[in-house]
């Protein structure tokens, strides 16, 4: 099976708000990219299965590219940021960041999730649905998600998923058979036909 992990168009939002479950729209005109993506999705041999967060600037793109067929997952929503929620990075409290930064698996000073408690909930559902019958699986959410269920397929440290560069309507492409796992392609956009 090929596992397909496309980040959500850029968001209309002010530059910095730390926006995790927030729902907010987004930025006019990211229907052309999506098209792309879209044809470029139609361009693969085999079965489809599509997934989604249920948050609109992921179920939006989902349903472009699906052709309305994607299914919504609430464990495919991103981090909750919990107090932190629609506040610019700037104005959170620079000891609550670096408290957080200490121990970013298992702490969460804004009293939402940690990260452990994001890659528990996205674990369980890939646990659910790795074995479906699908060529390819197609999965649209957010950078939090796709960071930490890349770094679980491929045993990184979770304290590092945030390296990860996840790019707004990335592709990030793994192949899987069994218990072997190739990371074909990471955030990239040359998906572009």
């Amino acid at each position: 099976m090929k596992l397909y992990l496309i980040r959500h168009p850029k968001p209309d939002i002010k530059q910095g708000l730390c926006y995790g479950q927030a729902d907010v729209p987004l930025l006019d005109g990211w229907q052309a990219q999506a098209r792309l993506l879209r044809r470029y999705l139609d361009t693969l041999q085999g079965s489809m299965a599509f997934y989604h967060s249920p948050l609109s600037r992921a179920a939006e793109l989902a349903g472009l590219v699906s052709q309305n067929t994607s299914q919504p997952q609430n464990a495919l929503k991103e981090l909750d940021f919990g107090l932190w929620e629609n506040l610019l990075w700037e104005d959170i409290p620079k000891e609550s960041i670096d408290l957080w930064f200490k121990d970013i698996v298992d702490t969460a000073p804004y009293q939402g999730e940690s990260l452990q408690v994001l890659a528990d909930r996205v674990w369980c559902w890939w646990s659910s649905i790795k074995r479906c019958n699908a060529e390819h699986l197609v999965v649209v959410t957010h950078s939090g998600v796709i960071k930490v269920l890349v770094s679980l397929l491929c045993q990184w440290p979770l304290a590092q998923s945030h390296r990860i560069d996840v790019g707004f309507m990335s592709v990030t492409e793994l192949f899987i058979q069994d218990e072997y796992i190739s990371l074909k392609r990471l955030g990239a956009g040359d998906w572009v036909i």
